[in-house]
């Protein structure tokens, strides 16, 4: 079987860097032999690889915006420019490690997994090399992306969307590209992953992710307010993030310290424990790709209520069947619904089973017949 490289900006927590795990382990698992290329040695892989895939840390740098930032609101001038110029050179050592490895690798598939990977993955990446894309979010057409699809993917074989939606968007895009195949790949939920039928629920709900201002959890803790006024139902949210001090302030303005916790990082086992003990999953982002939490929270027996952004919870919520859609900042719909399914435990007993159900259209085993279509064809 052909060798697989797939590269990754760090192994830290993410939802890009557990795709790139969970899709690690399955390929291995199978028989291919797998190497991570990772950028950024941030620390141990926050999510359990198999022991026989292969991470090769490209450089020892760090990144180091929050630093730049920093420097930028104290505003020392000193300290911008030093920052500023070490800024540079991880820019240039994260483009020329990767060229070079693109052009050491003589055969078997690349897989880049962000836009500027696959930039130069098709610039210089081998002809006898299957040269595979991969958009984990959506484009939100934006013009630096748009223009790279249209000007700067000419090399690729394959471009992987993970909704129908961006897949047909994408491929209008790239119509005068004659050579590269635009497909959906959808996330998938790996084996290891422990779905549950528990009914041992506590009277919470449970958002997960970044604590970043895409995420939309200042508007779910806002919208909460409204929620604190007619039930006593806590909202957990796990993760950690640039907004954390923001969160803290706006729970304590609003006086919600015993109705909303902050939970910090969790294990993934941790996660899914407590998915388990809950009600059902909220979701707020401004913006999502192919949102994999939704399928971890359905296959824990979770119905979902989310914001009905561009593409994301459409393409895994089923509306009134395992969840509900909310039009995109309608916040007083999104508090109805989270208000009716915590008062209806009869609705949320029907949803949670049709959850299981939604969640095993995402198998590991479902989508890795679609990956070995594509590995062994390229098409």
């Amino acid at each position: 079987m052909r060798k697989i490289h797939i590269t990754s900006l760090h192994l830290k927590h993410g939802g890009i860097e557990m795709a790139i795990s969970s899709l690690a382990n399955a390929l291995v698992k199978r028989g291919y032999e797998v190497e991570i290329l990772c950028t950024y040695h941030l620390g141990e892989p926050v999510y359990a690889l198999d022991d026989r895939v292969t991470v090769t840390y490209l450089t020892d740098v760090r990144p180091n915006k929050e630093a730049v930032l920093d420097a930028l609101k104290r505003k020392d001038l000193p300290g911008l420019l030093k920052e500023g110029l070490y800024s540079v050179k991880v820019l240039y050592l994260k483009k020329k490690v990767l060229r070079e490895r693109f052009r050491a690798i003589k055969d078997g598939v690349i897989l880049s997994t962000r836009n500027e990977d696959s930039v130069l993955l098709s610039k210089y990446g081998n002809k006898k090399v299957l040269k595979i894309a991969q958009l984990h979010h959506d484009h939100r057409f934006d013009k630096r992306l748009l223009r790279d699809f249209k000007n700067h993917y000419k090399n690729i074989d394959v471009f992987l969307l993970l909704t129908d939606e961006l897949t047909r968007e994408v491929s209008k895009m790239m119509a005068a590209n004659k050579h590269t195949t635009c497909l959906t790949m959808p996330n998938f939920l790996p084996d290891s992953t422990q779905v549950t039928t528990t009914t041992e629920r506590k009277n919470q709900v449970v958002s997960v992710g970044r604590l970043h201002e895409v995420k939309g959890f200042l508007r779910l803790i806002d919208m909460w307010a409204a929620v604190a006024e007619k039930s006593d139902t806590v909202l957990k949210i796990i993760g950690s993030g640039e907004q954390e001090s923001e969160l803290k302030n706006r729970i304590r303005e609003l006086g919600l310290e015993n109705r909303v916790i902050l939970t910090g990082a969790m294990d993934h086992p941790d996660v899914l424990r407590e998915m388990q003990k809950s009600l059902f999953y909220v979701m707020t982002s401004f913006t999502e790709g192919f949102p994999f939490v939704l399928i971890e929270a359905m296959s824990q027996g979770l119905p979902a209520v989310a914001f009905d952004v561009r593409v994301g919870p459409r393409a895994i919520i089923e509306h009134e069947k395992n969840g509900f859609l909310i039009e995109d900042n309608n916040r007083d719909e999104f508090v109805n619904r989270v208000l009716y399914l915590i008062e209806n435990a009869t609705v949320r007993e029907d949803m949670s089973k049709s959850a299981y159900l939604r969640a095993e259209d995402f198998t590991e085993s479902n989508i890795l017949e679609k990956w070995n279509d594509i590995l062994n064809t390229g098409k």
